[in-house]
């Protein structure tokens, strides 16, 4: 069994707009911009440390949700020209507390976790997840995804919740409002609402998220 990690309170920022992280969820990144190599960097070196994961409130806006998701490195690797590939691996839910002043390029804050407190256990849905392949599939069809089917019929009703809702291309607002679903059980309802209520996109586009190559 993985040692518990411990959920620290002050936490760097990695602000990004329609990207959210879930808790149980992974989360590969391509870090490039100097300041945010230098914060992989010092979370490297502090083994206790974890990312926030958050987005701004609008594309281009220096201002944050309140919400976000704490993920710790699990894999990572140094490319030639200094940029770092690395996994996440979401913790907890926090919500921000206040944003610090700091000498550092990226932004830090005083984050609680305390809203969120069954985030580090395994969820399992409670409700029938045959509405969630049903509408995938519709979902799907209307967007003309390309799907492996028999590799999506392997994951877990849980964790393809998560995976859905981090993955397909909903908007910024919209995965927030998945994030802040209190429980998985809303978080379906939320994602099959989602994908019922999308339209068509024009552009075909492949349904294949790093795990499941």
């Amino acid at each position: 069994m993985m040692p518990a990690v411990k959920l620290v309170n002050t936490i760097p920022l990695f602000p990004l707009h329609g990207t959210i992280l879930l808790p149980g969820s992974v989360l590969p990144l391509h870090i490039f911009e100097s300041r945010y190599r230098q914060m992989v960097e010092h979370v490297l070196d502090n083994e206790d440390l974890l990312i926030g994961i958050i987005q701004p409130t609008a594309q281009d806006s220096e201002k944050l949700c309140k919400i976000g998701c704490a993920g710790k490195i699990e894999q990572s690797q140094q490319l030639p020209k200094g940029n770092y590939l690395i996994q996440l691996h979401g913790e907890s839910r926090f919500q921000i507390v206040e944003e610090l002043e700091t000498d550092t390029p990226y932004r830090k804050a005083r984050v609680e976790y305390s809203s969120f407190p069954h985030d580090t256990e395994c969820s399992n849905l409670s409700k029938d997840a045959d509405l969630l392949y049903q509408n995938f599939r519709e979902y799907s069809e209307r967007n003309k995804l390309k799907i492996e089917w028999e590799k999506i019929e392997d994951i877990p009703a849980n964790y393809l919740v998560n995976l859905l809702s981090m993955n397909l291309d909903f908007s910024g607002i919209e995965k927030q409002t998945l994030l802040e679903s209190p429980d998985l059980d809303s978080r379906l309802d939320d994602l099959i609402s989602l994908m019922e209520m999308s339209s068509p996109n024009e552009v075909l586009a492949d349904f294949s998220p790093n795990f499941l190559n």
